[in-house]
């Protein structure tokens, strides 16, 4: 496997750090658009699945995540990210002129990629979409007070850091997942931005309205026990979609990161759905 890291210039100048992972031959590109206060070294069992079964891996780190600049999980619009990705996306196909392309994104990554697919995106370019550990309202993970205070202080005090009340139980049930998701220097999911809380609930309460303008095959992929966001509205977002061609799979007992639960059902149906659509 071909492991490449690089850069770019991003919105407002802002570097912008990338990996790709690949084999000597591919048949398809898969970009990846990660959550809130992680990174894109977070996703090697999809890399490890995918690169062996022909597939080009392309993965940014989010101005203020990870190996990018920024202050920490801080944004000034949320469209911010959809820039970079636009960016980032006219690189990975500077290099893959030819290859089919589908895009996956997690938690605050699925709100950048369904608004990104809605309003960014030339749609004809791309496969398929994955949203997983998604939805369309907060749930109970995400507290009434983060969210009134993100409100409040958006704009008087945008870039201070308050306490983001996530407990890191939330993603798995495999304990060596947790360990590393509280030991890994890169991963800081205890404080945000107002600004970032203010504008990441604004783009998901715009879940629905921008799934009616997604018109290519889509794959949700939500935990049962998934507490990120409200079960009432996985449904609601899943039917607002355009496309006909799109599969809702919630997988029981599993918690917001399927892909690093302690099963890999979800990463064989995420393979499928992508030898599938290709």
């Amino acid at each position: 496997m071909k492991h490449k890291e690089g850069n770019f210039q991003g919105l407002k100048n802002t570097s912008i750090y990338y990996q790709n992972w690949a084999s000597d031959e591919s048949k398809a590109v898969v970009i990846i658009v990660h959550g809130f206060g992680e990174h894109s070294g977070r996703y090697g069992n999809v890399v490890d699945l995918l690169v062996p079964a022909g597939y080009s891996v392309w993965a940014l780190d989010h101005r203020g995540h990870g190996k990018s600049e920024g202050k920490r999980n801080h944004v000034g619009r949320f469209t911010d990210y959809m820039e970079d990705l636009r960016l980032f996306e006219e690189i990975v196909r500077a290099e893959n002129a030819d290859l089919p392309t589908h895009i996956i994104g997690h938690s605050m990554g699925s709100i950048i990629v369904n608004n990104y697919m809605a309003k960014y995106a030339d749609q004809t370019k791309f496969r398929s979409m994955v949203l997983s550990g998604t939805g369309a309202a907060p749930g109970p993970e995400i507290s009434g007070g983060t969210i009134l205070l993100s409100k409040i202080f958006s704009f008087i005090l945008p870039k201070i850091s308050i306490p983001s009340n996530l407990d890191p139980n939330f993603i798995s049930h495999d304990q060596a997942v947790i360990d590393a998701y509280i030991n890994d220097p890169l991963v800081l999911y205890d404080k945000i931005t107002p600004r970032l809380g203010a504008e990441l609930f604004k783009y998901l309460l715009m879940m629905k309205d921008a799934a009616t303008m997604v018109d290519i095959p889509v794959l949700m992929q939500i935990g049962s026990e998934d507490a990120s966001f409200h079960q009432d509205s996985w449904k609601p977002l899943f039917d607002s979609f355009k496309s006909t061609n799109k599969i809702f799979n919630i997988y029981d007992g599993y918690r917001h990161e399927v892909y690093n639960e302690v099963e890999k059902k979800p990463l064989t149906d995420l393979k499928e759905w992508l030898d599938n659509n290709s």
